[in-house]
């Protein structure tokens, strides 16, 4: 294990013990002088993450569990998940669809509403106790539609506003509560599609990056490596200008790969090719120049200032088998990376939380045994349907153990079933005297595999050690 340097986390109250995720990472340490190992950190089942602060707020899209299994198909709802709790984004006046792209430290999310391919208007959300307020921005004079690309931690959002004719004529825009929709091309800012912004307020276009509020900051990007071109492929920016981005190969394949540009002027090759059919993007870059990113449909991160891809598969704690790491999305500044992680048969999204193994006062679940069961219905066996009485029964036993081995009593485990479709099943209960706990579950037949999945275990003053022993497994029901 790597010597691991600390900070003090302005989010965090407390000292975190051994075995705990880090409270934070030293920004201007590279990603492999810190980080050995993640743990898993669960969000949602059946959902998808687009963006993730410095709190661990993220927002995306998620399907509520209605109980009805394989037998019915969920409205998929536009949402922030905000100190954990499930917020569903409200709809402005007139617009029946909603798409999210950004969250800031403050809580306000930013995006659009209406359908891309017609009319659209970039919106905000705004927290609201325990809800949000949406805000409808509106378009540029002499434009139809506008989307928002991002918001800083000051509340200033950057976007596109343009035509629904073509060829179409836009403008780059920037919002604030206090003076509304502005055109940064006639404040003297490029008239370019902003890719990305900050938290600070780097911007990031095609062809340059400057920082909101100061036209003399305009900076136009070197020409790109012999063979490449740059575009408007996924990208990101951090305060200094130093960025993530895709650049595409003038071959006849197009491939993409991903650079790091220093904002000193060079660029950096961090990864091999992608082909246009594959799935790739950018999570984010940090002030450490850690670039967390999707190539080939794998999660990777390039250490900082100068490291190369690698997958964020190999850092993942072995306490997770058969687990496979999905995406690589924005990292934070607790050094967690949003991520969608395969547990038992599908992927949920998760937050990957850098962490260390336990040395002493440790909780380890030792052992795992899990059992599931379809139950016919005697008036149609072998049949599984909405209106009969079949059902899967799922049963878990697992061992707690300390780090020498000795069964642990009095463990309070909180854990959940999860199944193919919309199940997320939270359940608690208490270790015996010889270290065992026990979980049952009755649900929907005809919901593929059954996962299970350890999310923490309590006995101060002892910590949960997920960096060993096992935490999931799963079953398909016969």
């Amino acid at each position: 294990m790597r010597t691991t340097r600390w900070i003090v986390a302005s989010l965090l109250a407390l000292a975190l013990p051994v075995a705990a995720p880090l409270a934070g990472l030293d920004r201007q340490a590279g990603l492999a002088d810190v980080v050995d190992l993640y743990v898993a950190d669960f969000v949602a089942t059946a959902a998808t993450g687009v963006a993730m602060n410095d709190l661990g707020d993220v927002a995306g899209t998620s399907y509520p569990d209605p109980g009805c299994g394989p037998f019915c198909l969920p409205p998929l709802e536009t949402v922030v998940w905000r100190g954990g709790v499930r917020i569903v984004l409200p709809l402005p006046p007139g617009f029946n669809e909603v798409h999210v792209r950004a969250i800031n430290n403050q809580g306000w999310a930013a995006g659009f509403a209406g359908f891309p391919s017609t009319q659209t208007h970039a919106v905000v959300w705004k927290p609201n106790g325990a809800t949000y307020q949406v805000i409808d921005l509106g378009v540029l004079p002499g434009t139809t539609k506008s989307e928002a690309m991002g918001i800083d931690d000051l509340g200033r959002v950057v976007g596109w506003s343009t035509t629904n004719n073509f060829p179409p004529t836009g403008a780059p825009f920037v919002w604030t509560e206090a003076g509304g929709m502005v055109d940064l091309s006639a404040q003297g800012f490029p008239d370019e599609q902003p890719l990305a912004i900050s938290p600070g307020g780097s911007v990031a276009t095609a062809s340059a990056w400057y920082r909101l509020g100061d036209p003399l900051s305009v900076t136009f990007l070197p020409p790109p490596p012999q063979s490449f071109m740059i575009g408007t492929y996924p990208t990101a920016i951090n305060d200094d200008g130093d960025q993530a981005r895709f650049l595409v190969n003038t071959g006849p394949q197009n491939l993409v790969y991903l650079f790091r540009f220093h904002h000193e002027g060079t660029w950096q090759m961090v990864s091999g090719p992608t082909g246009g059919s594959g799935v790739y993007g950018v999570g984010s870059i940090n002030a450490a120049l850690d670039i967390s990113a999707t190539v080939l449909g794998t999660g990777v991160v390039a250490p900082g200032p100068d490291g190369v891809a690698e997958p964020l598969q190999d850092r993942l704690s072995s306490a997770y088998p058969g687990a496979t790491v999905g995406s690589g999305g924005p990292m934070n500044a607790l050094g967690q990376i949003l991520t969608r992680v395969m547990i038992g048969n599908s992927q949920r999204l998760m937050k990957l939380t850098p962490a260390e193994g336990c040395e002493s006062s440790c909780i380890v679940v030792s052992s795992m045994l899990i059992r599931g069961t379809f139950v016919e219905d005697p008036s149609e066996p072998g049949s599984c349907s909405p209106e009969g009485e079949a059902y899967n029964v799922v049963r878990v036993r697992a061992t707690v153990k300390d780090e020498n081995g000795a069964p642990l009593q009095g463990v309070v485990v909180r854990a959940r079933f999860l199944d193919d479709y919309w199940t997320n099943k939270v359940v608690t209960a208490t270790t015996s005297p010889a270290g065992t706990v026990t979980f049952n579950n009755k649900g929907p037949c005809g919901v593929g595999a059954v996962a299970f999945l350890v999310d923490s275990a309590e006995k101060a003053p002892r910590v949960f050690d997920r960096t060993t022993g096992i935490v999931t497994k799963s079953v398909i029901p016969d």
